[in-house]
């Protein structure tokens, strides 16, 4: 009789948890959904053997913007992401990573990162930056761009803003099934519109 009661809790409670997974998938398309049209852009979603993603994307004043999302590791290391981009018109060798000053950054540094520091010390105390191109880079942190990065940390903003493989974008981890983290990505275009403009001027230095 025990065995039994023990199979059949054992049975609703992958039953709850089917019930929740497929309750966030549904919350997920709809946010996907209101993203897309909200910017012009397109819903794509693909399922892999291991894996499912999604991504919104589209052109926008004349450069492609995309939201996506990624696992990466395995197991009980398994970590999920969403991630929001502009792709500049031109990148050439040009990179930048900028991301809270913490205890990832003093590893980065301890593994031979090199920071830059624009001058501006609640900014450099705020965030670590790296690049390829320190000067070019460094002068393009105009004043309205560092508040605007001060603004999205001070909004919850706790991943990181790289330029990568063609791409300015920022990344955290997180879920599109839950609203807030939707919004949060949304309010970093205008941001990384002014970063991928400073991308461009680099990469033609």
């Amino acid at each position: 009789m025990i065995p039994l009661v023990g199979i059949g809790l054992f049975g609703a409670f992958v039953g709850v948890l089917i019930w929740i997974g497929r309750k966030q998938h549904r919350r997920l398309l709809v946010n996907l959904e209101a993203l897309a049209q909200r910017h012009g852009l397109k819903l794509v979603l693909s399922r892999g053997m291991t894996n499912s993603r999604q991504v919104v994307e589209g052109a926008v004043r004349g450069r492609t913007v995309r939201f996506w999302s990624f696992a990466t590791g395995g197991g009980k290391s398994r970590q999920f992401w969403v991630a929001v981009g502009v792709q500049p018109r031109r990148v050439g060798a040009f990179t930048f990573r900028i991301e809270p000053q913490g205890i990832a950054a003093r590893l980065a540094e301890l593994f031979g990162a090199k920071e830059i520091q624009v001058g501006d010390p609640r900014f450099d105390e705020a965030w670590f930056v790296r690049t390829s191109h320190p000067a070019e880079f460094g002068a393009g942190l105009l004043p309205e761009i560092r508040e605007k990065l001060m603004a999205a940390r001070a909004a919850g903003a706790k991943g990181e803003f790289k330029c990568e493989d063609g791409f300015v974008f920022y990344v955290q981890n997180g879920f599109f099934s839950k609203d807030e983290t939707v919004a949060l990505l949304e309010s970093m275009l205008p941001l990384l519109s002014d970063l991928a403009d400073v991308a461009e001027v680099c990469a033609a230095e």
